[in-house]
């Protein structure tokens, strides 16, 4: 083989290669430029079928395809109620919350003391009333009743029993619920 046809067989692989990279798409090294090639889609042609007039004979469905139906799919649409804004900051909405509660009715001393603050000194049961006597951090006393309002968490008095207080609060978690919940103020045990 002489080198001419050497040269020749080398040449026509080189072009064959670049022929290839350019129909696959291959990229440019220089530029970085990626070139492809489409090859049209035949268009179907735009004439309207020809209408027979003869009426089309039906054909006998088999019994798995009359039980196949698909149900029509319904489209999704949103529905915010009840959900959290994920766009609002909870801190935000706790802060706004606590605001409304200060601004609706004036607190009582007993009200703006927490439960853990008060201590009881004395249930008194005498027929049909009930009282209890609960002592604050400083040592002064006041007298409740069941329905008094106690506590910084809007907490009512449900129960004095010979041992106990109930106390049962209502207030609102991070994301607007209101939840309720009972405490138990027990009498010390004297020794």
């Amino acid at each position: 083989m002489s080198t001419k046809d050497t040269v020749n067989i080398i040449l026509s692989i080189v072009v064959a290669c670049a022929a290839l990279a350019l129909f696959c798409g291959v990229s440019d090294g220089e530029t970085g430029k990626t070139e492809v090639f489409k090859i049209p889609k035949q268009q179907k042609a735009a004439t309207k079928p020809i209408q027979e007039t003869k009426q089309p004979v039906a054909q006998p469905q088999k019994p798995e395809q009359t039980a196949k139906k698909e149900p029509e799919k319904t489209p999704y649409s949103y529905d915010p109620t009840n959900k959290v804004d994920p766009f609002k900051s909870f801190i935000t909405i706790r802060e706004e919350l606590e605001e409304k509660e200060a601004r609706e009715k004036p607190r009582t001393y007993l009200e703006t003391l927490d439960l853990s603050q008060l201590t009881i000194s004395a249930i008194i049961l005498a027929g049909e009333e009930q009282w209890a006597l609960v002592r604050d951090s400083k040592g002064d006393g006041h007298v409740i009743k069941v329905g008094t309002p106690i506590g910084r968490r809007s907490g009512r008095v449900t129960k004095i029993l010979e041992d106990k207080v109930v106390v049962q609060e209502s207030f609102r978690d991070i994301r607007g619920r209101e939840l309720t919940q009972e405490r138990i103020l027990k009498l010390p045990v004297l020794e």
